[in-house]
């Protein structure tokens, strides 16, 4: 095993990705239940139904970045009615867009994990 100092800013980078990358979305715990054959995929799914317990905290986890995003948004576009006069910075309208853009991606992702959720929770295979 490679210490950090041994490690190239590269692996060290990618390392970062993929923490917050698992931190953020749970699918790495997840098992494909589409391939395999009959006895595979009805084990997957049985064991994705026992891990969707974890579910909701990764929902609960994406309505507070909702939130924040949508806060970032509201104060950021406080000055916005000022943009006719040429007041306003650029740099505040692209971060105002990339806030409302982040907004609208975590709630696909809310609705992605409570359909999850409840499909595992409500259909039986």
């Amino acid at each position: 095993m490679l210490n950090s100092q041994d490690q190239t800013p590269r692996s060290r980078l990618s390392a970062l990705i993929v923490h917050v990358w698992r931190l953020a979305m749970p699918l790495w715990m997840f098992r494909d239940a589409h391939r395999g054959t009959v006895e595979q995929r009805i084990a997957n799914y049985r064991y994705n139904r026992a891990q969707r317990k974890v579910l909701p905290f990764y929902v609960w986890k994406w309505v507070g970045i909702a939130f924040c995003l949508l806060q970032i948004t509201r104060v950021l576009s406080a000055p916005l009615p000022d943009a006719a006069s040429g007041a306003v910075s650029v740099s505040v309208l692209i971060f105002c867009t990339g806030a409302g853009i982040g907004f609208a991606l975590s709630c696909v992702v809310i609705a992605v994990l409570g359909a999850s959720y409840l499909y595992l929770s409500c259909v039986e295979r």
